[in-house]
């Protein structure tokens, strides 16, 4: 009886596929955006999101590694015998043995601790994912934001929730409850979360404007309060930065984005004992003194006045 298919043909052929897509997808999010920007506007390559071409790679990695094992099995004798010849033949390579050894470790090595030239790879990929930042407004206003609910997201932005339902309303814009996301919102109006907000930013800080005409409060603690408003606190800064990316910009730039003088940010990180240099990203200064990015900005940031 004739077989269905040849199954060595089907492997070997599965394999080719399989591994034809792994590099393809690897290739794609190499140079996708991070993950706050492509879920916040809805980043589309070939018409696939961010988490199509991720979910693509995990698949037909896992069918590749599959389709191998069975593919070594069906070719188990001349596989042994390919090795075998090509170790004899190493044994009259034993300089690029060598070599290919020692460019194996580096790589190692370089992966879990970049440095030149193998780190060029990560911040040319780094540059890539950044370059679909066109603007400002391409940030989204805390990491994954498009995950919080409406109402949620309304509070941390100080935004009364009426209004955000009337204004979203008036522009056409369909929502079925207050507990549904920005993301989810957006998607089922064919919309990026970045334009959700878009129509939700003139709002913000109505709420808290409401809630000051209700609650009256005394002349002499006015300015106390206000002085205190216009101040980072840790947990605004947590708030504010935290999922950003932040990691990825100098001292300088962050220093310069909100406010800061560059020497007084570093005066304050020395105060803490923290070796710091203005070129250095906020995950170089992290890691050289074992801590992490948003510890080491909450030192330059607190009880700075806010930028308006």
């Amino acid at each position: 009886m004739a077989k269905f298919i040849n199954t060595r043909g089907f492997v070997s052929l599965l394999t080719a596929f399989s591994f034809l897509f792994a590099f393809v997808s690897g290739v794609v999010l190499y140079f996708t955006p991070q993950g706050r920007i492509a879920y916040w506007i809805n980043w589309k390559f070939l018409g696939l999101t961010k988490t199509d071409w991720t979910n693509m790679h995990i698949i037909f990695c896992i069918v590749f590694m599959i389709t191998a094992f069975f593919h070594i099995y069906y070719n188990w004798n001349v596989l042994l015998n390919y090795i075998y010849s090509k170790v004899k033949k190493a044994m009259n390579l034993k300089k690029e043995l060598a070599i290919v050894f020692i460019f194996v470790i580096l790589s190692l090595i370089s992966s879990i601790k970049p440095f030149p030239p193998f780190s060029l790879l990560i911040e040319f990929s780094d540059y890539l994912k950044n370059a679909w930042i066109k603007s400002p407004d391409y940030e989204p206003p805390y990491g994954h934001a498009e995950l919080l609910s409406l109402e949620e997201f309304s509070k941390r932005r100080n935004i009364d929730l009426n209004k955000a339902l009337e204004i979203l309303r008036t522009k056409n814009i369909k929502i079925s409850s207050t507990k549904e996301s920005l993301g989810v919102i957006a998607k089922n109006n064919g919309i990026s979360p970045k334009e959700v907000y878009e129509v939700l930013k003139p709002l913000e800080g109505t709420l808290s404007t409401d809630i000051s005409k209700s609650t009256p409060v005394k002349e002499s603690s006015k300015g106390a309060e206000k002085s205190k408003a216009t101040k980072w606190t840790k947990e605004e800064i947590i708030t504010e930065f935290e999922g950003k990316g932040l990691g990825r910009k100098t001292l300088k730039q962050i220093s310069e984005e909100n406010g800061v003088i560059v020497q007084k940010a570093l005066t304050k990180l020395k105060s803490k004992g923290l070796d710091a240099n203005e070129k250095d990203t906020l995950r170089q200064i992290a890691e050289k003194n074992n801590t992490n990015p948003i510890e080491v900005l909450i030192i330059v940031l607190e009880d700075e006045e806010k930028k308006r």
